[in-house]
């Protein structure tokens, strides 16, 4: 997955939502979810209208999983939108070893949470309701990458089959909401 993300942006400037959803979709939901969520939690998803449109393609992704497909269509405004080759190829450099040392570690255990149905469409309407706030809590330049990291464990877990690593997502996802509401509340927001 790392290599095909270098390779999307070896020898160019600019790479389109479009052509990212084209290139990590090929294997499912999954590829795409965990490039979307390490991209969020990037500083690329720091970059005013990236973590929104972000957001939309994880939520977009969930609503996927939750009607079974595969196959994703995004809208022309997002899909047209593009992100700097260079910043995606400094994150595949900086994942790469994270991805090696996690390989160790990811297992296939308690499939019915990474693979059921019922529990894919909790993750699937966790995904639809995180990467959907982005749209507005984007303007907090922390959301992206917090929501981003309960997305990112999900993806693990689903890519790997490993319902433990789904089980610690749905851990993460109750920690990011009241850190939300936390910094909300102290903000006066």
């Amino acid at each position: 997955m790392v290599d095909r993300l270098r390779e999307l942006a070896q020898d160019r400037d600019q790479v389109s939502f479009d052509q990212l959803v084209q290139t990590m979709g090929q294997q499912g939901n999954a590829p795409l979810l965990m490039v979307c969520a390490l991209l969020m939690i990037s500083p690329i998803g720091m970059i005013p209208g990236v973590g929104g449109a972000l957001g939309v393609v994880v939520a977009i992704v969930g609503f996927q999983i939750l009607m079974r497909q595969t196959r994703i269509d995004l809208p022309h405004f997002i899909g047209k939108r593009c992100i700097p080759a260079r910043h995606i190829r400094k994150t595949a450099d900086k994942i790469h070893p994270a991805a090696d040392f996690l390989r160790r570690f990811l297992h296939v255990r308690l499939t019915s949470l990474a693979e059921g149905r019922a529990s894919l469409s909790v993750v699937a309407v966790i995904l639809m309701l995180g990467g959907g706030s982005l749209l507005v809590l984007g303007a907090i330049p922390v959301a992206t990458p917090l929501i981003g990291l309960p997305v990112a464990v999900y993806a693990f877990g689903i890519i790997a089959r490993d319902g433990a690593v789904v089980a610690g997502g749905h851990v993460l996802v109750v920690l990011v909401t009241a850190g939300i509401w936390y910094f909300r509340a102290q903000t006066g927001g």
